[in-house]
């Protein structure tokens, strides 16, 4: 796709892999780039493997959810505290497993949790302690706490470890071979590098940070970006998913009914309803919806349109009118974070040449 080749030639990104898909299988699909640029390059290509970063919310934690709410006993009512009482503070004793999936918990966008403990003991402990930030249900705020929350419910629910249930319920029944936590050692030369040291973060953690011993100083290659989910052993339910562009598509088409029908006809209506009317984003459990404000969906996808994007670089959007997935997955934070590169501009002009193809 020309418009991904000259976005990577103007440098906004090292590298890309893309795909646009029906049931019938792929329209466009691609790689180009470096997937990794230092200490060495490695040029990309479909079989290299990305950190999907937030599009694990969605690609696992949401379609754990979804795929086995009725046989774990939950539902969008069930109140989280009753699945992990370590949070069952007054305050958050009415934030419910549909608050948490649509993120209207409450609970703040992002908290560097790692800087108080290092496993989930710890961070269910701060999340106790954190002032909501609204009353459950009333706005929307984008929130990666609720979904390491979720993910945690989603554990002991199943009394499987989340990475484990990823393995059994989707990327097996799916025939993935190219998704996963952790990839082995053995896949670090299909991997695409993400940031140098940490900076990003350590900016963003703020004063706080400047006593904090635990970030990486090297290229970060096959773990987890996100240090928040590095810290709890690289699984967690809002990052730490790796995949291709081709796994990634495959995962998505079942949103819309055209993969493997592993969703039933309830479950992909919750993912493309708007849950939040009136609300200031429409989102449905997993993603959001292009109806309400600006989104990465741009004008050429329609309203009805959802998808969800990452903080390395990676989105997936859906157009249910046509049962079509666009796939975009790069590394635009290796080796640094660039404050120039316009990335909802970047995939806007995406969509708009994949819906042409």
């Amino acid at each position: 796709m020309r418009y991904v080749l000259d976005r990577i030639e103007s440098g906004d990104m090292p590298s890309a892999a893309w795909v646009v898909a029906t049931k019938e299988g792929p329209i466009s699909e691609g790689a180009a780039g470096d997937a990794v640029v230092t200490p060495e390059r490695v040029p990309a290509s479909a079989e290299t493997i990305y950190d999907l970063a937030s599009l694990t919310k969605p690609l696992v934690t949401s379609f754990l959810y979804l795929l086995l709410r009725r046989s774990l006993g939950l539902n969008e009512a069930t109140p989280a505290h009753k699945v992990v009482p370590e949070i069952g503070r007054l305050d958050k004793r009415d934030i419910t497993l549909g608050h948490l999936l649509t993120h209207t918990s409450g609970l703040p966008a992002w908290v560097p949790f790692y800087l108080g403990g290092a496993g989930m003991r710890e961070y269910l402990l701060q999340m106790r302690e954190l002032p909501p930030e609204h009353r459950p249900g009333t706005r929307v705020v984008y929130s990666c706490a609720g979904y390491i929350l979720l993910g945690e419910i989603l554990h002991r629910s199943a009394t499987v470890p989340l990475d484990r249930l990823m393995e059994q319920e989707i990327a097996g029944k799916l025939g993935l071979h190219d998704t996963m936590f952790n990839p082995s050692r053995g896949l670090m030369p299909r991997v695409a590098a993400t940031e140098d040291s940490c900076h990003y973060e350590r900016r963003l953690a703020g004063p706080r940070a400047r006593r904090y011993s635990g970030f990486r100083t090297d290229v970060i290659r096959g773990e987890v970006h996100d240090q928040n989910a590095w810290v709890l052993g690289g699984v967690a339910g809002n990052a730490g998913l790796f995949s291709t562009a081709r796994d990634t598509a495959a995962i998505a088409l079942e949103y819309v009914g055209a993969g493997r029908g592993l969703l039933d006809g309830n479950a992909i209506r919750l993912a493309q309803e708007n849950l939040t009317p009136g609300l200031n984003e429409a989102r449905s459990i997993a993603f959001r919806i292009a109806s309400v404000g600006e989104t990465a969906a741009g004008p050429d996808l329609p309203t009805t349109a959802f998808g969800h994007n990452g903080f390395t670089g990676t989105s997936v959007w859906v157009d249910p009118s046509r049962a079509r997935v666009h796939v975009l997955l790069t590394n635009r934070v290796h080796p640094r974070v660039s404050d120039t590169v316009d990335m909802p501009a970047l995939r806007h002009g995406f969509h708009s040449a994949a819906s042409r193809v």
